[in-house]
């Protein structure tokens, strides 16, 4: 009789530390972003410290942890939505456990916290008036830059990293497209070019970009080289000042782009692809949140509405010619 091969599981059992550990080597290996590492690293590091469980075998992490973790962050005055934030990274470590290729965890359901709905912050149009005035030809590099990048989150709704990382030879004005090279998603994306956005651009060049080659950044930081997210936000800030607006914070922008695109009955799941996001849930968010700024002039843009305007226009014509 044949003896059947059975695995030992204690054998294979590893600390929490340790499956981590594997779990970073993986991501590395999948080419995860190194911000995305960090935020995995920062999160993890976090729970195996506050619950002493770095040395524990992770096969003994019970829900009751997860609970434990969360009460302690709330006591700490940790913001729900950064708890979240915490519970997600987390979730993606322990459901990496649970696989079944892997099986070190027996599989448990974790949940967020359910958190009130943050309103969208948006500029105003005043503000956005104040922003979109063109600079004088006197004013600095730094003003135009700051100038133009306006123009193009309202054009585009890109995100800061993305607008970084954008080259001069990413923009083809024959074909009025732009090579978005950085996303989120990580995938390169063809976006269309404005016909205002394409204006703004060839005056912005023809000031300081005219020795520029197409390999060179199109917002680079005053060195001409590479301009950092940080960089960006905080010439955007200075901008924001010396225009006197109430909001000073970039990704405004981005959603006053998505605004004026749902206002306009643009298609969701072209503004999902526009907007870079992985799935429809945050455009459905966008949509849910200016719902009710298009109930405003729906009858204005409703096709029945229109018709009937139509009819109407035409029967006082005809009751004007008898």
């Amino acid at each position: 009789m044949k003896s059947k091969m059975t695995r030992n599981d204690e054998a294979y059992s590893l600390t929490t530390e340790e499956a981590f550990e594997e779990f970073m080597q993986e991501k590395v290996a999948m080419n995860l972003a190194a911000p995305t590492q960090k935020t995995y690293r920062f999160s993890v590091e976090k729970f195996m410290n506050e619950l002493h469980c770095r040395e524990m075998e992770v096969s003994k992490i019970e829900k009751s942890f997860i609970y434990e973790w969360i009460n302690t962050m709330k006591l700490e005055g940790v913001k729900p939505v950064s708890i979240n934030g915490y519970i997600m990274r987390l979730k993606a470590f322990l459901k990496w456990c649970m696989d079944e290729e892997r099986e070190y965890l027996k599989p448990f359901k974790i949940q967020t916290l359910k958190v009130q709905e943050e309103v969208v912050k948006l500029f105003s149009d005043e503000d956005l008036e104040k922003l979109l005035e063109k600079p004088r030809r006197n004013e600095s590099f730094s003003t135009w830059r700051s100038y133009t990048i306006v123009n193009w989150v309202l054009a585009t709704g890109n995100r800061a990293a993305t607008i970084c990382d954008v080259q001069i030879g990413d923009i083809n004005f024959g074909k009025k497209e732009i090579t978005l090279r950085h996303t989120k998603n990580r995938k390169s994306q063809v976006i269309p070019l404005s016909s205002s956005l394409a204006s703004v651009l060839k005056e912005y060049l023809k000031m300081w970009r005219s020795d520029a080659t197409l390999d060179d950044y199109l917002f680079p930081n005053i060195g001409n080289e590479k301009m950092t997210t940080r960089c960006l936000s905080e010439a955007f800030v200075r901008y924001c000042k010396s225009r006197g607006t109430a909001r000073q914070n970039i990704h405004g922008l981005r959603h006053n782009f998505a605004k004026a695109w749902v206002q306009n009955n643009g298609n969701m799941f072209v503004l999902q692809k526009v907007l870079g996001h992985s799935s429809l849930e945050m455009t459905r968010r966008y949509v849910k949140l200016f719902s009710e700024d298009i109930k405003e002039d729906y009858d204005k843009y409703a096709a029945l509405d229109s018709m009937k305007r139509s009819s109407n226009r035409t029967k006082k014509v005809n009751k004007i010619e008898f």
